[in-house]
């Protein structure tokens, strides 16, 4: 709520100096004596010729003065003004979730509540929780498969961007992975907003083979942007089969791609082999890239002395006035 309130409030004690030099200093009566006084036999019919507003000019004159002192003492304490309180634009990243659509994302290696579910609807599962913790931060999406696209900008609305994954489906971008192409968008869509720390989190399951982007170049355009790539591969472990049967559903994971560009961006390679490390991973990276969670704001705030300082001269003109009447 909007208040008024003075700076300096110990001004308050000089309002009663006047009072105490007027009973210090000595009267003009006191100061000069008057030996006698000159009789005028009809001063009384004088008196009666005199203005009515002689009476006024009286009382006011001392009112006048008393009003201006204290108009002057309170500007003296500097009255301000202070406003609702503005909240402040805080420091927010730019956060770009790159998702892999690609065929091999309908693999059901993961499991939810015991009920096994491909390897994308983990992903996007546990995306909206994180999503979610990261109020006050642009978010975006950006999916690929043969070919990489901008699935929703830069926005802190994280509302929409959770409503827009649950129409994620496998293959919608092409079957093969486009891992440059994807690269080199997310870095372009997370440095959209200037100024902002600017963060990549690229999830995938294969090896680039489509696209016109090669790695080192994404790489390249990643570094100039000036963006942190986080990545993570997906996939369960290589596990026995029947005792003498080795099924590996990650073979085509490209890890050694992955750690290069998380290392040459700043970032880190993280492997998700089940839902619950996926989780993990997920808060690490949130910790990682912290914000300022308590809100910031600022009270504006004007000084109105002037205003003091314009009635009390307002009634010194008075009090002069009043004065030259006498």
């Amino acid at each position: 709520m909007n208040m008024y309130q003075f700076i300096w409030p110990i001004v308050f004690i000089l309002l009663p100096l006047p009072l105490v030099l007027r009973w210090l200093l000595p009267s003009s009566e006191q100061k000069y004596p008057q030996s006698g006084a000159l009789k005028v036999p009809f001063f009384y019919r004088l008196k009666k010729l005199q203005p009515t507003g002689q009476n006024t000019t009286r009382w006011a004159h001392p009112v006048f003065w008393t009003i201006t002192w204290i108009c002057f003492i309170m500007a003296a304490a500097r009255p301000v003004w202070i406003g609702e309180p503005i909240p402040l634009e805080q420091e927010s990243r730019n956060i770009v979730l790159t998702l892999d659509v690609s065929g091999s994302m309908q693999e059901q290696d993961f499991a939810l509540n015991g009920q096994q579910m491909t390897r994308l609807e983990i992903v996007k599962h546990l995306a909206k929780d994180f999503f979610e913790e990261r109020q006050g931060d642009n978010l975006g999406l950006v999916i690929f498969g043969s070919e990489a696209y901008t699935y929703a900008p830069l926005s802190p609305d994280t509302q929409t961007l959770k409503s827009l994954l649950d129409e994620i489906g496998i293959g919608i971008a092409g079957q093969q992975t486009a891992l440059g192409d994807a690269l080199a968008l997310a870095a372009q869509n997370a440095s959209a907003v200037p100024e902002n720390a600017r963060i990549v989190i690229l999830m995938s399951d294969g090896y680039a083979n489509a696209g016109v982007i090669q790695m080192d170049e994404a790489i390249k355009i990643a570094q100039k942007a000036g963006v942190k790539v986080y990545t993570i591969g997906i996939g369960s472990e290589a596990k026995d089969f029947l005792g003498f049967v080795q099924i590996n559903p990650s073979s085509d994971l490209d890890e050694a791609t992955l750690k290069k560009v998380a290392t040459e961006t700043g970032g880190q390679y993280f492997r998700a082999t089940s839902t619950e490390k996926l989780q993990e991973i997920y808060n690490i990276i949130d910790q990682l890239e912290t914000t300022e969670s308590d809100p910031l704001s600022i009270r504006p705030r004007k000084e109105m002395a002037y205003l003091f300082i314009l009635i009390g001269l307002a009634f010194w003109l008075l009090a002069l006035a009043m004065g030259g009447r006498k």
